[in-house]
């Protein structure tokens, strides 16, 4: 008999993004093509259709040692920034697009970014700094947050460190199918399987990676 998921793990489950709604198929397109004609309104609410995926994408990017260095927020307002000039001849075939468009953008502010910091770093010792500004930045949105949303809140974290922590592979095929929404055979063509089936069987592998991964740190927030 299946052992019953506890809710903190259920709620792992729950965390992704996923891929869009069906409902939603085709909003992406649409509001690009209303921001490529000036419709200030429908780039903002672009922007903020994938702010929050992007933000967790960009954490998973970085992982922990790049975190205390760089606020993934303000990454992400600069890859809004930076990609402001490729929207105007932007085509895309499917939402999904769009969102590893902004992600390929992302990685390269945080290759720079990095960069960037380590020179500093080694210029002046700043880190303890800005270690001290992100753990205040931490508590302070903890202490504002109800009791839910900061239960969803620290297993969405715990998801997010997990995954950094898988292999590449592993964490590409997690993050273009649960967060970006990316199709299988797309998949399978960005990761080099030789078909649908053997890109399906590398992400099952990889969620079970994941869940034990996470499995000892859900078990202290049950």
């Amino acid at each position: 008999m299946t052992e019953p998921m506890s809710p903190a793990k259920i709620r792992l489950e729950e965390s992704c993004p996923g891929t869009l709604a069906e409902s939603d198929l085709g909003l992406s397109r649409a509001l690009l093509a209303r921001a490529q004609g000036g419709d200030a309104g429908a780039l903002d609410e672009l922007f903020t259709r994938y702010y929050d995926r992007l933000r967790r994408i960009v954490r998973i990017r970085l992982g922990p040692q790049a975190r205390r260095m760089l606020d993934s927020g303000d990454i992400v307002q600069e890859t809004f920034q930076a990609a402001l000039g490729g929207l105007v001849d932007l085509r895309i075939s499917e939402d999904g697009e769009l969102l590893r468009w902004f992600a390929r953008v992302a990685e390269n502010r945080i290759r720079d970014e990095v960069d960037r910091q380590r020179a500093q770093k080694r210029a002046s010792d700043r880190e303890k700094a800005l270690e001290v500004a992100t753990e205040r930045s931490g508590l302070a949105d903890g202490a504002t947050s109800p009791p839910e949303r900061a239960f969803q809140n620290e297993v969405r974290e715990v998801l997010d460190e997990s995954i950094a922590e898988l292999s590449p592979e592993y964490r590409e095929a997690v993050l273009l199918r649960d967060f970006c929404g990316t199709d299988w055979e797309t998949i399978a063509r960005r990761l080099g399987r030789e078909n649908v089936h053997a890109a399906q069987q590398l992400h099952q592998r990889a969620w079970i990676k994941l869940r034990r991964a996470a499995s000892e740190r859900l078990g202290t927030i049950d």
